[in-house]
């Protein structure tokens, strides 16, 4: 058995056809036949039956399908990290971010001492950006509190809270400390309801039976900070995005006195992934967030 034959035999699972299946590999009819014998010779089942003048998978070629899928996912991840070898340079880094300025030191720092290593940044809900380690569309996530996986590796980084960010001409910038009932029919700037802070922010609001005047739905923070700015509304924003960010003069900040929003920040990968030196550094950079604090560290 090579892979030769299990890329044919994939293929021929779609198709189910001889002539068509053996048309897309590019080589003749009875030499796509003879391969599949030989499969079946040293599989030791049939993988194939005949329905008239059609074919199909038999029980155990389907099982042998799944396995057939498994291990052509595993040599083409294989070949993209052989890829560094090669040229003993990764081209890139890609990482999805349950909010870009979780990355935003790290990134200066990285960008420094690999300037070829281009890194490709997502911000994606923790859920979509998990979804995206686990099938290789990524090499990391930073996300907001993700359970451990046998799968992938969960570092805990930091607990992060929610501040109110208000406009200076609200009656709310006057006050020390504010209230969720302080919220009612106020002009909300929101994070899109994909986002996990959004979820928790809808919970806590029905929680208190304050019913939302939400205005607008952003996919990021910067945006909403430029909103406020103009003094559309309030927002409710995480404290590691007010450390990293240049607060303007027009907005004040307080904490939510009953908002018990306190939620880990998680660095996330596989477990095969190829630490290689990048990586290593990037790695290294992240985990600063835990002695820089973002404010409580887990030690």
């Amino acid at each position: 058995m090579n892979i030769k034959q299990i890329e044919s035999f994939i293929l021929l699972s779609s198709e189910l056809h001889y002539g068509k299946a053996a048309e897309r590999l590019g080589i003749s009819q009875p030499s796509l036949s003879q391969q599949m014998k030989a499969l079946e010779k040293d599989l030791g089942v049939s993988l194939f039956e005949r329905n008239g003048r059609n074919i199909q998978l038999t029980k155990a070629g389907q099982v042998f399908l799944k396995r057939s899928l498994m291990i052509q996912h595993e040599v083409i991840g294989a070949e993209k990290e052989m890829r560094y070898f090669k040229s003993n340079l990764r081209e890139g880094i890609r990482l999805g971010v349950s909010g870009s300025h979780l990355i935003m030191n790290a990134f200066q720092k990285f960008t420094e001492a690999y300037p070829d290593t281009v890194m490709h940044i997502t911000e994606n809900s923790t859920k979509q950006t998990i979804e995206k380690v686990a099938d290789r569309q990524i090499e990391l996530g930073i996300v907001y509190e993700y359970a451990q996986s046998c799968e992938l590796v969960v570092e805990p980084l930091f607990y992060d809270e929610l501040l109110a960010v208000i406009p200076n001409n609200h009656e709310l910038a006057d006050k020390s400390k504010i209230l969720l009932k302080d919220l009612n029919n106020e002009p909300l700037i929101l994070l899109e309801q994909r986002f996990l802070i959004r979820k928790f922010i809808d919970k806590e609001l029905k929680r208190k039976n304050i019913v939302p005047n939400v205005i607008c739905e952003l996919n990021n923070y910067y945006a909403s900070i430029a909103y406020i700015e103009k003094q559309l509304g309030i927002s409710l924003i995480a404290k590691s995005m007010l450390q990293e960010a240049n607060i303007p003069a027009s907005v004040s900040v307080r904490p939510i006195e009953d908002l018990t929003f306190h939620k880990r920040v998680d660095l996330v990968y596989r477990k095969d992934l190829l630490i290689d030196e990048p990586i290593a550094y990037l790695f290294q950079k992240i985990r600063l967030m835990k002695v820089m604090g973002m404010e409580e560290t887990l030690d």
